[in-house]
C-alpha cells in the first residue's frame, strides 16, 4: 500500500469512529457539564487546560479568584479528569481523557 492509500483508509476509519464514538462523546460532555462544569466559569476554565497553564491563568480566563480555580483544578485532580504535569510552584495540569472516560463509567454503574 503506497503513502497517499494509507492515509486515505486512516481518514476513513478516524471518520468512521467519529460517527460511532459521537452519542457516547456528547453524553460524557453531557455529564461533565451537569455535575462538574456547572458554571460558566468552570467551562471556561476546564477549556483553558492544556498542560502550560498555571491556576493563576485558569483564574484569570475563569473571571474568578485564584483560590477559586485552585479549589477547581484539586476537584479535577480528586475526580482523575486531570493529572498534575508541573513541577513547579504553581498547579499545572493537563486533561486525562482515560480518566474522563473512567468517570463517566464509574458515575454510570453507581446506584441511585
Amino acid at each position: 500500500m503506497e503513502g497517499n492509500e494509507v492515509l486515505k483508509l486512516l481518514r476513513s476509519i478516524d471518520r468512521r469512529l467519529a460517527l460511532l464514538t459521537g452519542p457516547q462523546e456528547r453524553a460524557v460532555l453531557d455529564a461533565l457539564a451537569a455535575e462538574v462544569l456547572n458554571t460558566e466559569s468552570r467551562q471556561l476554565m476546564f477549556d483553558a487546560i492544556d498542560g502550560t497553564k498555571g491556576t493563576s491563568d485558569l483564574a484569570t480566563i475563569g473571571k474568578v479568584t485564584p483560590r477559586a480555580a485552585l479549589n477547581f483544578v484539586t476537584q479535577l485532580i480528586e475526580l482523575r479528569l486531570v493529572r498534575s504535569v508541573g513541577t513547579g510552584r504553581e498547579i499545572i495540569v493537563a486533561r486525562d481523557d482515560d480518566g474522563i472516560v473512567q468517570w463517566y463509567l464509574r458515575r454510570a454503574v453507581q446506584p441511585g
